[in-house]
């Protein structure tokens, strides 16, 4: 379904474009004053996945896209306070009978958000038409109406409610992050910016907007949103897993029934793998030596690894790209006088820049 709407395709990149050059009218009102870009960007990118899921996207002020916003960001935050519970099952018993505290909280915002995707659906039902497939929700629909008379199939509205408010938030929540981590370490790290810079000025140029093939001619700017990746694990704990039959990994045994958490900021943070440097944010990790080419070791796995990794790879990847070229060939970015870059993140269901001011300064 994905595919037929032009997932990864040209298409999916021109609805993108539009996004981004609505976010570069709003920053342009932000030129010269400390401002928090996140707030701007935030909606840009749930707009990506609101046209492809719905088929439509809702504007800036809409009072509809404030509070859905409002509701991922508090989701995200939510969920991550709650992450160590994974450990403790027991207590993970207790707080899910019992519902307090963040537990609750967390409850009645998903349970939010999954009231604005059923109410989309209710919409979708009402408008459905087979030949004209508008979005996810309408193949999802339809397949429902195929498998009908299926007792085993597992296609139900409830599920799509569900996969509905997944792609909010692991589709627009994680790639945000992502290009506010680059906007922070531009500011931050003002040589890497520069490179960035020169890449665009020499490959792009002032005047066409970026395209995706771009970044092949453009290794250093690649290679510093593979760094970021690794250096700031966007998602440091992946998804629970469960295992079906009894397996065996690497030597240990792993019985039926057991939960597993694959721990990705491990790998990330592993001097074997990266070397003693390991802490530090250096984009030549992943250029060769000539830096020419960039060069993704088996073990960079931002985006998980195996037939269970992400589905939304290569959206995010385009998304990322294209949000942090179209966004640097038009302003450079620091930090407001007299302060410093805060470069610790703060879990969620990723790991989040803190909210901080960030300065625009147009490119002449």
């Amino acid at each position: 379904m994905l595919r037929d709407l032009g997932f990864g395709k040209t298409r999916m990149e021109e609805h993108i474009k539009e996004e981004i050059l609505e976010l570069i009218e709003r920053m342009f009102e932000h030129v010269g004053k400390p401002s928090k870009l996140s707030f701007l960007i935030a909606p840009s990118m749930s707009n990506n996945i609101a046209s492809l899921v719905f088929g439509k996207r809702l504007k800036y002020d809409d009072p509809e896209r404030q509070n859905l916003d409002r509701l991922l960001r508090e989701f995200g935050r939510l969920a991550g306070s709650l992450s160590w519970l994974a450990f403790f099952p027991k207590i993970k018993q207790i707080v899910d009978y019992l519902n307090i505290g963040n537990k609750g909280r967390l409850t009645r915002v998903a349970r939010e958000i999954g009231n604005y995707c059923r109410n989309e659906i209710k919409k979708h039902e009402a408008t459905l038409d087979p030949n004209n497939v508008r979005d996810f929700m309408d193949g999802y629909l339809l397949e429902i109406q195929k498998r009908a008379n299926d007792p085993s199939s597992t296609f139900k509205k409830e599920i799509l409610a569900d996969v509905s408010r997944g792609f909010f938030g692991a589709g627009s929540e994680t790639v945000r992050v992502t290009v506010d981590w680059m906007l922070l370490i531009s500011a931050a790290f003002p040589e890497v910016q520069k490179k960035i810079l020169a890449e665009i000025d020499e490959v792009v140029g002032r005047e066409r907007f970026p395209t995706w093939q771009d970044r092949q001619s453009m290794p250093f700017t690649e290679a510093a949103i593979a760094e970021l990746m690794r250096w700031r694990t966007i998602v440091p704990l992946n998804l629970m897993r469960y295992t079906l039959q009894d397996s065996e990994l690497n030597g240990y045994f792993i019985p039926k029934n057991s939960h597993i958490l694959p721990v990705l900021w491990s790998v990330d943070n592993n001097e074997k793998l990266w070397g003693r440097d390991v802490k530090e944010y250096k984009p030549e990790r992943f250029l060769s030596e000539d830096g020419r080419k960039v060069v993704k070791p088996e073990f960079a796995i931002p985006f998980s690894i195996g037939k269970r990794s992400c589905p939304g790879k290569t959206l995010a990847e385009i998304e990322i790209f294209l949000y942090l070229v179209a966004i640097l060939q038009r302003f450079e970015i620091s930090a407001p006088p007299g302060k410093e870059i805060d470069l610790e993140g703060e879990l969620g269901i990723s790991l989040q820049p803190k909210r901080q001011d960030l300065c625009l300064k147009l490119r002449h």
